[in-house]
């Protein structure tokens, strides 16, 4: 698959994600998924890679909540044990 046929905006983004205190997790935005036209696919465009090598795929419309610190990229929710 070419760069020209990569979706402008991505289906998922990629989050590594950190335990908190109290039960929170703290999601780390480092990169994005964009699905293949057939359907069968996605590329996975990483800015980083966790240390851990475990990486999070979340769609679009479930965006997380910013810290309140203000930090680009980082997120929190609470944790989900189903997601993991």
């Amino acid at each position: 698959m070419s760069n020209n046929d990569t979706p402008k905006k991505p289906s998922h983004l990629a989050y590594q994600v950190s335990e908190g205190q109290e039960g929170k997790s703290f999601f780390n935005k480092v990169g994005a998924a964009f699905e293949h036209k057939d359907k069968e696919g996605y590329n996975l465009q990483l800015d980083s890679i966790p240390v851990d090598g475990r990486v999070t795929l979340r769609t679009l419309k479930e965006r997380v909540q910013e810290t309140r610190d203000g930090n680009k990229g980082q997120s929190q929710t609470q944790d989900r044990d189903s997601e993991r």
